[in-house]
């Protein structure tokens, strides 16, 4: 690499990562369940004490043991298994089965209470046949699905004219639902010695992953076998070696929790998504990292924020040495997590598109620049470019658009070539939409995205999705949704409104409509606003349209202190 560069382009060269033995999910599965076979793999832990772990050995068998049942039930190679589950062992089963038997799994969220967003989903998903699901808290995402559904039994068939690609639906802890439904735990309990799973190959579709978003039906993200293994796999990310034991309570559905502690043979420890909520949370977290003795801990910045302010609680022997964090530009405000809570913070870049493109890691928060990414991740191929609005190269630090090219990325949106061609060049670079610069060292800077994407707590949020909600309840004549900074978050989102003539909505009936629009009662995924601000008028460009960035200005100056 360059170490004084003029132009804003970097290309690695690095020695491949050779293994001509693992070049599939799969494949890392069944090394691990013979060299670790006893040690655990994921340890799932619960607010009233309990702990329940799976060893690598059990988490292949019973992957397998899934695999065989999906084929006998009826789903077929290259079909779609989406997975509503919370984080527990039954979504690690139906996921890698899903994959084992040379499905593609994808874990969905839907919101919608009329359900709608899950039946544009599914249209989109097309060849989804099996649906293996939990009924979700107080049996809210069941609710939502009974209603769309025509029929189902307790032998996994299911017919419904609104997703009529659907034919399988399996529960995962229904006993407490009124609902005939097939047993996912009965699927692991079944031989079916007659059924020969598929090979997979390292060029197949893995998995979907949804992108992050507040609203709306995101994009599908396919990622193949060999790339993820392959970079994930090697000594790209110091803290995912095995030598490191994992804490990450984020929802495996989402990839800042995605187990990819099963592509290094790392030990990953979770919070059951099963699990009463803990009346004081970042205790809750403490308690289990120190008894757990998790040395890296991924944490998103309100996390980091808490501990920052707990610092002087932390325990004698407290084990993290480090924090790893991503998914926002870092300020020094974060960096001040360095000390007591850890030994080192290392910021990664990266998305759903192409995993992780740079990282740094920080040991003096004094020394850390805020918004630094650091420098491109060192494996083979991979190449970065900041370029002005005609795809231009820019010269070093110069603000532009990043755009990166690299073998770890992912293969299309699925079923949406018209998304696909639109973030990618003819030559293969994928526009991220993020705004940043690169200096004459290669250190790239994020300061922003190009679009009206909002960037909180290390989720994109796509306002006009948001917006295209809110101007449905009563008594919104026009809504926009802008951002405000935050030393923690980020920005936070501001709800911007203008009244019908003599309506009486107020910041409080506007809160309950949010909320009580959205299935995601715990707020894993959802966003909503921090702030309203009513006007009689929005501000408007000069021809006529919204003028989002006054209006942000607007936003700022009336919370900015209050953030």
């Amino acid at each position: 690499m360059e170490d004084h560069l003029t132009e804003s382009y970097i290309k690695v060269i690095a020695e491949e990562n050779e293994n001509s033995e693992i070049l599939t999910i799969v494949d890392c599965l069944e090394h691990y369940a013979k060299t670790k076979a006893q040690t655990e793999a994921v340890i799932f832990v619960s607010t009233d004490g309990t702990r329940q772990s799976v060893t690598w050995l059990e988490l292949f068998e019973r992957s397998r043991a899934a695999a065989k049942s999906f084929l006998h039930l009826g789903l077929k190679k290259h079909e779609i298994a989406a997975l509503n589950i919370r984080n527990c062992p039954e979504w690690l089963y139906a996921s890698f089965g899903a994959m084992m038997a040379g499905a593609i799994p994808v874990s969905i969220s839907f919101t919608y209470t009329d359900g709608s967003d899950l039946i544009a989903l599914m249209e989109k998903l097309q060849t989804c046949s099996l649906l293996v699901m939990d009924p979700g808290l107080n049996d809210i995402n069941w609710n939502i699905l009974r209603q769309i559904l025509d029929e189902f039994d307790a032998s996994g068939n299911v017919r419904s004219e609104k997703m009529p690609y659907l034919r399988h639906l399996v529960g995962v802890a229904f006993e407490q639902v009124d609902a005939e439904l097939l047993k996912f735990s009965d699927l692991l309990i079944e031989s079916h010695s007659d059924v020969v799973l598929p090979k997979v190959d390292p060029k197949d579709i893995a998995l979907l992953f949804q992108t992050s978003g507040s609203t709306g039906i995101p994009k599908l993200v396919a990622h193949t076998h060999e790339p993820l293994v392959k970079y994930i796999t090697g000594k790209h990310v110091e803290t995912m070696d095995a030598k490191y034991k994992l804490f990450n309570d984020r929802p495996f559905a989402w990839l800042g929790g995605y187990p990819l502690s099963v592509f290094t043979g790392q030990t990953r420890v979770t919070v059951s998504g099963f699990s009463e909520p803990p009346e004081d949370k970042i205790s809750f977290m403490i308690e289990t990292i120190k008894r757990e003795r998790c040395s890296s801990v991924f944490a998103l910045p309100p996390l980091m924020h808490e501990l920052i302010k707990r610092q002087n609680e932390l325990p004698l022997d407290w084990p993290v040495e480090i924090i790893m964090s991503g998914g926002q530009p870092m300020t020094k405000k974060i960096a001040s997590c360095i000390g007591k809570s850890c030994k080192f913070l290392l910021c990664i870049y990266g998305c759903t598109e192409f995993i992780v493109m740079a990282k740094t890691m920080v040991c003096d928060p004094e020394n850390f620049t805020e918004y630094s990414c650091g420098k491109p991740m060192q494996y083979q191929g991979l190449e970065i470019r900041i370029v002005d609005e005609d795809g231009k190269t820019v010269p070093v630090n110069t603000r532009g658009e990043i755009y990166c090219r690299s073998p770890a990325m992912f293969k299309e949106y699925f079923n949406d070539p018209v998304k696909t061609r639109a973030a990618k060049t003819d030559d293969g670079w994928f526009k991220t939409d993020d705004v940043g610069r690169m200096t004459e060292s290669g250190e790239l800077f994020v300061e922003g995205r190009k679009s009206n994407m909002i960037i909180s707590g290390g989720f994109n949020v796509a306002p006009e999705i948001l917006e295209q909600v809110m101007k449905n309840f009563t008594g919104v004549e026009s809504i926009a949704i802008v951002p405000v900074p935050d030393d923690i978050y980020y920005q936070v989102l501001c709800a911007c409104v203008v009244k019908k003539a003599d309506s009486d909505v107020t910041k409080e009936k506007l809160q309950t409509c949010c909320t009580n629009f959205h299935a995601d009662k715990p707020g894993l995924f959802t966003v909503l606003p921090k702030f309203y601000l009513f006007l009689e008028r929005f501000p408007e460009t000069s021809t006529g349209k919204l003028d989002r960035r006054e209006l942000e200005k607007i936003a700022t100056q009336r919370f900015k202190h209050i953030s």
